[in-house]
């Protein structure tokens, strides 16, 4: 038999998904929970620590320029390798190998025993030889043992690379310098000349070899021999050109310089000077005064000749002076200039104007002797470096024509450096007149 559903049941079934109903229009759509995706934790993260990086390069800027003053007030920490790494990063060319300046007066510097790398170096930026302690530091370390650097006295200029300086203190070899000493130069020109060069010996040093020249150097050279006791190298200097180690030291230069003489000192030469009855000495003290008057080689026999024709004949008018006025300019500079530091040689006037007419000029007790206006005979040293030409001028001179006189000559208006020669007075007094009706003084 069919039961028939009961009315009451299906009713509140009815209300019970009308309720739901309503329950669901009034709250919406159920919200799933979402989960925290592995993604996002990462980039999180990683703003962290790139935020937190910023920071720390930023606060690293901030103490990196106390940390370069501190290296460089302490540059033998440039010996650590992530010292060098910052400095190369937060200054690039502070270890470059660069001179301080192009050009600049030399620096004499003593090294004491026992210095440190580091005392150097402050000493050379004291003294303003080098712009940076920390790069002259470094190109300690390039060369290596630093415990190498020498004591001693050194003339650095401020145009010498670390590097550089470095090799002088190391005294090693160093890069060639061309060195040009000029004919007619005396000690003082050629020491002062020297003081403008990359070379790095003290010149003090040099000036004492010069003046005073110690007896084992002297004993080298046959030619020196009848130097008489006292005397300085004055015209022994030989001027040439010359390729020199810029790191040689004062005894190896003057030696350089006393061997060029000697080689060019022929065999040929010392025959012809022993002719003439003269010591290469008297020869170098003559072929000086030679040097500063002769202009043309074809003329420095004539004048030679001249000066000896006076000397051997004092009779002939001359009375044997031998009358040049290098040798009073040589005087009156020594006179004013002789006591004046080393350093200042180079500054010097060596050939002044002379004040009057020669015979007029008077000279200091002790210098009286390079009066040739009112001395006879040779002037007691050599007056300037005299070049082989002039030497070889005295050892074969041209006195056969018999000249007693010259006069700087001006052909056509023009001063070439030729003489006019004259065997008397007479000649030599219109010579004068025709040079200065040529060029009027």
């Amino acid at each position: 038999m069919t039961r028939t559903p009961d009315p009451q049941w299906g009713a509140g079934e009815r209300r019970n998904a009308r309720i739901r109903r309503l329950r669901e229009q009034r709250e919406g759509p159920i919200r799933r929970r979402q989960t925290f995706q592995p993604a996002v934790l990462i980039a999180w993260f990683a703003g962290v620590i790139a935020l937190v990086g910023v920071l720390i390069f930023l606060g690293f800027l901030a103490f990196a320029p106390g940390l370069m003053t501190w290296i460089e007030e302490h540059p033998g920490s440039i010996e650590h390798g992530v010292v060098q790494d910052f400095v190369e990063w937060y200054r690039p060319g502070a270890l470059d190998d660069v001179a301080k300046s192009d050009d600049g007066p030399r620096v004499t510097v003593t090294v004491e025993p026992g210095s440190s790398a580091t005392e150097i170096g402050q000493l050379l930026f004291e003294e303003g030889v080098i712009a940076s302690r920390l790069a002259f530091h470094f190109a300690v370390l390039e060369a290596d043992r630093a415990s190498t650097l020498a004591a001693g006295t050194y003339d650095l200029s401020p145009s010498l690379r670390p590097s550089q300086i470095v090799a002088a203190l190391r005294q090693v070899p160093g890069e060639e310098v061309e060195v040009v000493i000029r004919e007619g130069w005396r000690l003082e020109e050629i020491v002062g000349y020297l003081g403008t060069t990359d070379l790095t010996m003290n010149l003090e040093a040099f000036a004492s070899l010069a003046q005073t020249p110690p007896v084992d150097l002297l004993r080298n050279y046959d030619f020196l021999a009848d130097l008489p006791v006292g005397r300085s190298l004055e015209g022994f200097l030989y001027p040439d050109t010359y390729r020199l180690d810029a790191n040689a030291s004062a005894r190896e230069i003057m030696e350089r310089l006393l061997n060029t003489f000697g080689e060019r000192l022929t065999p040929e030469i010392r025959d012809q000077i022993a002719g003439q009855g003269l010591s290469i000495d008297e020869v170098v003290r003559l072929a000086s005064i030679v040097e500063r008057e002769a202009v043309l080689d074809t003329e420095r026999p004539l004048i030679a000749g001249v000066f000896l024709n006076r000397i051997r004949n004092p009779n002939a008018g001359t009375v044997g002076l031998l009358q040049a006025d290098p040798t009073l300019q040589y005087a009156l500079a020594t006179a004013e200039f002789g006591t004046r530091p080393v350093d200042d040689w180079g500054l010097i006037e060596w050939w002044p104007p002379l004040p009057a007419a020669g015979i007029d000029v008077e000279l200091p007790q002790g210098l009286t002797g390079y009066q040739t206006y009112r001395e006879t005979g040779l002037p007691p040293t050599p007056i300037a470096s005299p070049r082989i030409a002039s030497i070889a001028a005295v050892a074969a001179p041209d006195t056969a024509a018999g000249y007693y006189y010259f006069v700087a000559g001006c052909p056509n208006g023009v001063r070439d450096g030729s003489h006019y020669f004259a065997t008397d007075l007479d000649g030599h007094n219109a010579n004068i007149a025709k040079a200065n009706g040529e060029c009027p003084a």
